[in-house]
């Protein structure tokens, strides 16, 4: 990959936010692109996994108990959960529209947080989860308030 192609994928891609080119360069070198068609799932609910996922074309619908609770779009990241839990998926994915991602394994990701760029790495996966976590809060107290201050989310 170019330089330049990796200098955008930081730009774009949260979870290379702040990376140097080359640094993108060698996370890509230990993963692979793969292709999904409209409609087709990547992962099921419950399902053990060990890999994440980045949009890089696409849309991605993040399901629970059939319901959508989220929609990827190019350069967000999920299946990450499961990886650093390391405990079965929460939700199911499906691509919404055709889609191409970067997927990284367990052991490319072990790899990754080897390398000098891991703490910058761990920063952006730990802000876009505090930011899913922040919105899920807003969203438990919605449901709160429309519920009784007394009964049970």
């Amino acid at each position: 990959m170019s330089e330049e192609k990796n200098k955008r994928y930081a730009e774009k891609i949260r979870l290379f936010h702040a990376l140097k080119p080359e640094e993108v360069g060698r996370i890509l070198k230990e993963g692979r692109m793969v292709n999904f068609q409209k409609g087709q799932t990547i992962f099921h609910e419950g399902q053990l996994g060990s890999n994440l996922f980045i949009v890089f074309r696409g849309e991605i619908g993040i399901y629970s108990k059939n319901r959508l609770i989220a929609k990827c779009k190019v350069g967000d990241a999920f299946g990450e959960m499961a990886v650093i839990n390391q405990s079965p998926r929460s939700a199911a994915a499906t691509a919404l529209t055709d889609a191409k991602l970067f997927t990284l394994d367990e052991a490319g990701t072990k790899k990754v947080l080897e390398q000098d760029f891991a703490v910058r790495v761990l920063m952006n996966i730990i802000q876009v989860m505090s930011e899913r976590l922040e919105v899920a809060n807003f969203s438990i107290a919605d449901l709160r308030k429309s519920r009784g201050p007394h009964e049970k989310v």
